[in-house]
């Protein structure tokens, strides 16, 4: 996978030109959102790891996104025997998110985390439940520090249910920012502020305001988002940041009978989730999924 960056958020306009000049060291830290998610952690840090210098994981521990006492599950002890040969992991364990920068939960605890590696040049963001491949997470990485722009978004996999159902989204689907430069922050959920002080830097070293790319669609992250069973699902519809906006209707109409092509989004009734369901044999799933022990029913075996 060698092709060049895609720089407009549609359709492809023009190669990205790499930095030249640059050969010193570029240091990668992945900050990963944590909450009651102990069946995807051990595959999630387990793609990132070979990749990335430090691991920042954050969470709130027994609280969820809207500061409510939860019940916590086994995720902070699993985290903890996690093997970590290379000693890349920092832990953040945040309640109080007051004096943090961002407008709300998900993106504070996301500052949180990156103040934790303040020697890093690049993050990568990663959710609990967003699986890399390894060698598909080192391409993309090669790609950024060759480079060197502000931010990088890319297309994703996604699952409903069980890894072996495999959602085709309407056009380029969900493209998240998976990559973003030190000095900028986060303002909402996954949305930064480009208005800090790294901005004017990247005025000076490039005469231009920060700009954001996106990889080519064979750099892709596995989002588990919809995997799993009814309790992993009613879990994250009640405690997620946005659950004010969930659609009440969503888990009985979409969830327990969904439709085979144009199941909406839990968030929106009128926004397309995917255009329909495709099959995918556990054989042609990468390692980084079929090697993991997951919960019943989740993968095909």
């Amino acid at each position: 996978m060698s092709k060049p960056l895609c720089c407009c958020p549609v359709r492809l306009l023009r190669y990205a030109e790499p930095c030249e000049g640059k050969s010193q060291t570029v240091k990668l830290a992945a900050i990963v959102l944590v909450f009651k998610e102990e069946s995807f952690l051990n595959a999630v840090l387990g793609g990132i790891y070979p990749v990335v210098d430090t691991i920042c994981v954050v969470t709130a521990y027994d609280r969820n996104l809207k500061g409510q006492y939860v019940e916590p599950d086994k995720t902070v002890p699993k985290l903890l025997d996690f093997p970590d040969p290379d000693n890349k992991l920092r832990f953040v364990l945040r309640r109080d998110l007051s004096g943090l920068p961002g407008m709300e939960s998900e993106s504070r605890l996301r500052n949180a985390a990156m103040a934790a590696a303040p020697d890093a040049d690049y993050f990568l963001i990663v959710d609990s439940d967003e699986l890399w491949e390894s060698k598909v997470l080192a391409e993309a990485w090669r790609q950024v520090q060759e480079t060197r722009l502000a931010g990088y978004r890319v297309c994703t996999n996604f699952y409903f249910k069980k890894w072996n159902l495999r959602g085709v989204e309407p056009g380029d689907g969900y493209q998240p920012l998976v990559f973003l430069k030190k000095g900028f922050v986060f303002e909402n959920c996954r949305s930064v502020d480009w208005w800090r002080p790294a901005r004017w830097k990247e005025y000076l070293h490039t005469g231009r305001k920060p700009k954001t790319v996106y990889f080519p669609k064979d750099i892709r992250v596995h989002h588990g988002s919809s995997l799993g069973d009814d309790v992993r699902m009613k879990t994250k519809l009640t405690h997620y940041s946005h659950a004010d906006v969930v659609d009440p209707t969503w888990f009985e109409e979409v969830w327990l009978n969904p439709p085979a092509v144009n199941a909406r989004h839990y968030m929106h009734k009128d926004v397309l989730l995917y255009e329909r369901l495709e099959h995918i044999p556990t054989a042609a799933l990468p390692p980084e999924i079929t090697s993991h022990t997951w919960p019943e029913g989740w993968i095909e075996r």
